[in-house]
């Protein structure tokens, strides 16, 4: 049985976290165990308080997560839920997975119209301002080797 590893990116409210989570309960899979985000740091009594500061802790506790799955656990499939903007801030995730016997599955979700950002600008569950995800999807480099999926409207 091949083991495999999703790498979901695109900016706030593309959705990304409703794709993995979806996946997970129509699998019947405990989508808590198996999706790794930097997200889940910010999480205090069910609610988001984001910290900017504090980005490198969060990034560093989902990379230990993931490691965690892949070596200890060895789940199978395992989701990596950030935005990733820059090809290179997944790159890691993608060497790591695959030297631990994975396959991954890079899964992209594009908002390629002005009013595409503007809906997830206007739906993102953590209320990122309009003007950073304005400039997420600016800066979003597309991977030609993705599975692409357009937002949902």
């Amino acid at each position: 049985m091949k083991k495999l590893v999703h790498i979901i990116r695109g900016i706030p409210g593309s959705g990304k976290s409703f794709y993995a989570s979806e996946f997970c309960r129509r699998k019947n899979l405990v989508a808590s165990n198996l999706i790794c985000s930097a997200d889940d740091f910010f999480m205090s009594c069910g609610v988001y308080v984001f910290d900017p500061t504090k980005l490198p802790q969060a990034h560093a506790l989902c990379m230990r997560k993931f490691m965690g799955l892949l070596t200890v656990s060895k789940l199978s499939p395992v989701f990596v839920d950030n935005t990733h903007i820059k090809k290179w801030e997944y790159a890691n995730y993608r060497f790591l997975a695959e030297q631990c016997g994975y396959e991954v599955e890079i899964v992209e979700f594009r908002a390629e119209t002005v009013a595409d950002i503007a809906i997830c600008a206007g739906r993102n569950s953590h209320r990122v301002p309009q003007e950073i995800v304005w400039r997420m999807a600016m800066e979003f480099e597309p991977d030609p080797d993705a599975t692409v999926f357009q937002i949902v409207r």
